[in-house]
């Protein structure tokens, strides 16, 4: 794989254009981790590789709307991106738009607007960061002051209580906010709400918010909050993850196999099917019948590492390795 540093920072002078774009095609901007890349004044430090394909950026002044609106520059993707590490990006005074500098938070808005907290601003160079710890979506990218876009999210926190996860969140304030979906996943593609929790909406009140996941899955399970406000537009917070050992015990042998390979439970009513899967998570083989088989032929496999993966009755799964001799 190519990886591109770029660096197009623009110069901060009164002649800034803010009509400018940069445009990423079938190629695209690939940044591995640690690399600070440039684009526009739009800073990014990734903590993870990151790459942009057939995307657009684009710098616009019209600022998003609040009480005051965020400054006069606004960096907007033609598709939302996901990304985490620090982003910041550079200023014109001429641009606070009403907002105190110092005062100034990163803002980023998907559906809707939402100010972090803890940024960091340097008032000589005029520029303004922040480290995104988990991965945040987001189209669009500017500063504003606390308070005034719809949802100050101050912190969204998760952590194991024994066998549940327990989320907890607050807010700084709020202004025509209506509710919080607390949703779920375990591949952090596919998510499904677990809970709506009506927003205080008590301006600007520190605000305290809590929830638990009586019975995450065994493995990694993803959390984030979808807030609603009132006109239906939403953003979503970052995304934490916090994994489960599983509950249910299986044992395979002989590991190494030559010919065949034997499941050992205690628990074969818990199972619902049962997979053999390659290294690469293509599935060679599946039994959906009960009575399960408790062996599989492996004779005709060639030599390598396997998964035999056994679904359970509650959805969950459990995975063992093997290796085929």
């Amino acid at each position: 794989m190519r990886y591109y540093l770029l660096f197009c920072q623009l110069a901060l002078l009164s002649s800034f254009n803010a009509r400018a774009q940069f445009s990423a095609g079938s190629n695209g901007l690939h940044t591995s981790a640690g690399t600070t890349v440039s684009i526009h004044g739009l800073t990014f430090q990734p903590t993870t590789l990151f790459h942009i394909e057939n995307n657009a950026l684009t710098v616009s002044p019209t600022a998003l709307p609040g009480s005051p609106p965020s400054i006069a520059r606004v960096y907007t993707w033609d598709l939302p991106i996901t990304f985490a590490g620090r982003i910041g990006h550079f200023y014109l005074t001429s641009e606070l738009n009403g907002n105190t500098e110092s005062l100034l938070q990163v803002a980023y808005k998907n559906e809707a607007p939402v100010t972090t907290s803890g940024s960091v601003v340097n008032t000589a160079s005029h520029y303004i960061y922040n480290d995104l710890l988990a991965p945040v979506t987001f189209s669009a990218v500017t500063a504003a002051q606390p308070g005034a876009l719809p949802v100050t999210l101050r912190e969204f926190a998760a952590r194991k209580e024994g066998s549940a996860a327990s989320l907890t969140w607050s807010t700084t304030y709020e202004s025509n906010s209506d509710y919080f979906n607390v949703e779920h996943s375990s591949n952090a593609t596919e998510w499904n709400p677990l809970s709506k929790i009506t927003a205080a909406n008590q301006g600007r009140a520190l605000k305290n918010y809590a929830f638990s996941h009586i019975a995450p899955a065994a493995g990694a399970n993803y959390y984030r909050l979808k807030m609603v406000d009132k006109d239906e537009s939403y953003a979503y917070s970052t995304i934490r993850v916090l994994y489960f050992e599983p509950s249910f015990q299986a044992l395979l042998y002989p590991n190494p196999a030559v010919e065949k390979v034997r499941i050992s439970t205690a628990q074969w009513e818990s199972i619902a099917a049962v997979k053999l899967l390659n290294a690469k998570g293509a599935t060679l083989s599946a039994f959906y019948k009960k009575p399960l088989s408790h062996e599989i032929d492996v004779r005709n496999l060639s030599a390598g590492l396997y998964v035999v993966q056994l679904l359970l009755n509650d959805g969950s799964t459990a995975t063992i390795k093997v290796i085929k001799q």
